[in-house]
């Protein structure tokens, strides 16, 4: 059995979707020959409780506001720079101490936050190393401005990676670019097998967003044409912004609190249309939400109101992009909300079309290039 040394600044038994990649691959890849340990920031105690992640969010979106005239001028956003950079030589220590102690046949550092990314760069000497890209860094909107900060970091960690993963075509891409010299694998977000029979039918008018609504996922263009049959229900932590958006539109919304995965899908499941938002600067040219996922695998309808990024482009390669709307174009979100209206929606995505997304299969193609780096 070989080992994998996993860096991960969140713990991956947390809360919520963005540790439910590797919290999954960390029970496929023994399977294939792969034991897993795992280095995070803390126990998954400090971040799995959805009022902690609330008010850890408003503390983060307050201090933005505050240091973003100071960030502009680095080319960077506040987001570029949150408080995990501190555990940063924490990290580097921890990974050296582990290494020294366990042999390890490779180190494997995912972000955001990048923190695992750097700390891991420093510290693992002649093991192999790989990251992972789940959103990109430099050149990625949601962090940087066009300054050089981000993408010297990202440089330095590149080159010291014998493979850097990206989640979805367009990351790779714009990654190859970047990096000509560099191994860029693409491994997607996908979902559990078992998302696929709880798909059920639904008869009603509820359009369901289910996790986190920010100033880059706006609500605005749909709440302007939102009109009763159509419910919305938003699970999980909305913003302020996003709040005040809804009290000015007088539209129906329902307001769900943060919740873990397993009600997460159970809701999803029990909606009638799935929600996503996203614009440019939450890095849509690149970026596709884990919870796509999770909404093609319980048979869901997506409405995809975007920037015709990524996201648009992944329902387009499935034949799931029937109710696709751009936030910049009022009659193209009136186009789709008729088609949900008249009950006129796409047919469920056939499972063996989802089948390259199944989390066993991924952690299948991890495994066969861990083993290629550790040759």
């Amino acid at each position: 059995m070989r080992r994998l040394l996993l860096v991960s600044h969140r713990p991956i038994d947390q809360a919520g979707g963005p540790a439910a990649r590797w919290r999954s691959f960390v029970g496929h890849l023994p399977k294939h020959g792969w034991e897993v340990d795992v280095l995070s920031a803390g126990g998954a105690g400090e971040f799995a409780s959805p009022g902690s992640a609330q008010a850890r969010a408003r503390v983060m979106e307050t201090a933005g506001r505050l240091a973003n005239p100071v960030f502009r001028l680095s080319g960077l956003r506040p987001e570029a720079l949150p408080l995990s950079t501190l555990w940063i030589p924490r990290g580097a220590r921890e990974i050296r101490r582990r290494l020294r102690d366990g042999g390890y046949d490779v180190v494997l550092a995912t972000g955001p936050p990048f923190a695992a990314l750097i700390a891991a760069g420093r510290a693992t000497g002649d093991c192999p190393l790989a990251i992972e890209l789940r959103d990109l860094w430099a050149r990625n909107p949601a962090f940087d401005r066009g300054g050089p900060i981000l993408r010297r970091a990202e440089s330095s960690v590149v080159k010291r990676a014998a493979a850097v993963v990206a989640v979805t075509p367009e990351a790779a891409d714009d990654l190859r670019r970047r990096h000509p010299g560099a191994r860029i694998e693409e491994i997607p977000n996908g979902f559990e097998p078992e998302l696929l029979r709880m798909r059920g039918e639904t008869s009603g008018m509820t359009i369901l967003h289910s996790g986190t609504l920010t100033k880059d996922r706006p609500l605005a263009p749909l709440l302007a044409v939102l009109k009763p049959p159509l419910r919305l229900v938003l699970h999980g932590y909305v913003a302020p912004e996003i709040r005040k958006e809804i009290a000015e539109s007088g539209a129906e919304v329902e307001i769900v609190p943060p919740s873990g995965w397993e009600d997460a899908v159970q809701r999803i499941a029990g909606a009638d249309v799935a929600l996503v938002t996203q614009a440019r600067t939450a890095g849509d040219a690149t970026a596709v939400a884990a919870k796509v996922y999770e909404y093609l695998a319980l048979g869901k309808p997506v409405l995809a109101i975007t920037h015709g990024g990524a996201t648009e482009a992944l329902l387009r390669r499935l034949e799931a992009d029937q109710l696709c709307a751009r936030l910049d174009d009022r009659p193209s979100i009136e186009a789709a909300l008729d088609k949900i209206r008249a009950g006129d929606l796409p047919a469920r995505v056939a499972p063996e079309k989802l089948a390259h997304y199944e989390r066993p299969r991924q952690a299948e193609t991890l495994a066969n290039l861990l083993n290629t780096l550790a040759t």
